[in-house]
């Protein structure tokens, strides 16, 4: 297992000093990545509020020892998606109608990400005016989903794998697509013959469910307090928006459509609006194919 995974379920599991308001949080994040914070209150405190990157939650309290306690996955995203070096965490906390504010600074740490180069239908690089026009479209539709910040229901970590397959393309590659650059890769591609069954990754509510330009015939689940999974370039969607889906149900098949040169699941996350990576939140991080595959 990854340095980065063995520290967020470090920071997911470790104790909080005694106070009135506790947070557990590392000082220093890797772009593109999710992370771990635990918040820890007196017993009679009311409710908690967190501000991150623009985004508020609301928590879910437990209560346990005599304390209240919140966990949330957040997300810091690459570079070219968000400015600034350095961001703060904001916790606020009501208790007896007193407010207690605490901050705390998260650097984000630069990571090195290789090259791929594609070739695809022109189509795909070379847009038309209607394809253009409907991109902007979905785009701005998946923007507003995944900036929606839903109640929590159950911890969804560690994520699990939705197909089997080991991994045929990392998160944050710097991707050309017939020889002209375009955004960095997003999620995690995963081996998968076309008609593979897709199964959620975790408990959740399905936002959108529908096909897209780039990402094919697409699903959107909602986990709460703003984490999503997305699985793209799917051959059949089987579930509608508002379905409540359990872990390991199967949602789709996959396959290639899409942006594609052959069949395979890209498998996304989203925290607060935060593009990160996946295999950091996997129960069974997927291994590399030995031979190349076709993203």
């Amino acid at each position: 297992m990854s340095r980065i995974a063995l520290a967020l379920i470090a920071l997911a599991l470790a104790p909080l000093a005694a106070q009135a308001l506790g947070i557990d949080c590392p000082e220093r994040v890797p772009e593109g990545t999710a992370f771990v914070v635990t918040l820890r209150a007196e017993a009679d405190t009311d409710s908690i509020v967190v501000d991150w990157l623009g985004k508020t939650l609301r928590p879910a309290l437990a209560t346990t020892d005599k304390a209240r306690v919140a966990r949330l996955v957040l997300g810091l995203g690459m570079h070219e998606r968000l400015e600034g070096d350095r961001h703060n965490l904001r916790v606020r906390a009501w208790q007896g109608g007193v407010e207690t504010l605490l901050v705390r600074p998260i650097a984000r740490e630069p990571r090195a990400y290789p090259e791929q180069h594609l070739t695809v239908e022109s189509k795909y690089s070379e847009l038309s005016a209607a394809d253009l026009a409907r991109t902007e479209r979905e785009q701005l539709r998946t923007r507003e989903t995944l900036a929606r910040v839903s109640a929590s229901s159950d911890w969804p970590l560690p994520l699990s794998p939705p197909v089997a397959g080991d991994k045929s393309s990392d998160f944050g590659l710097r991707r050309f697509f017939n020889g002209e650059a375009k955004s960095p890769h997003s999620g995690l591609d995963l081996r998968a013959a076309g008609g593979t069954p897709v199964a959620a990754c975790a408990d959740g509510t399905v936002a959108l469910a529908e096909e897209h330009f780039y990402a094919g015939n697409s699903i959107y689940l909602d986990h709460g307090d703003g984490l999503f999974t997305l699985y793209f370039h799917l051959s059949a969607i089987g579930v509608k928006p508002g379905d409540l889906v359990k872990r390991g149900e199967i949602i789709g098949r996959a396959g290639a459509t899409g942006r594609v040169t052959g069949p395979h699941l890209h498998l996304g996350v989203s925290a607060q609006g935060q593009l990160v990576d996946p295999a950091l939140l996997l129960a069974s991080p997927p291994a590399a194919a030995d031979a190349p595959a076709k993203p």
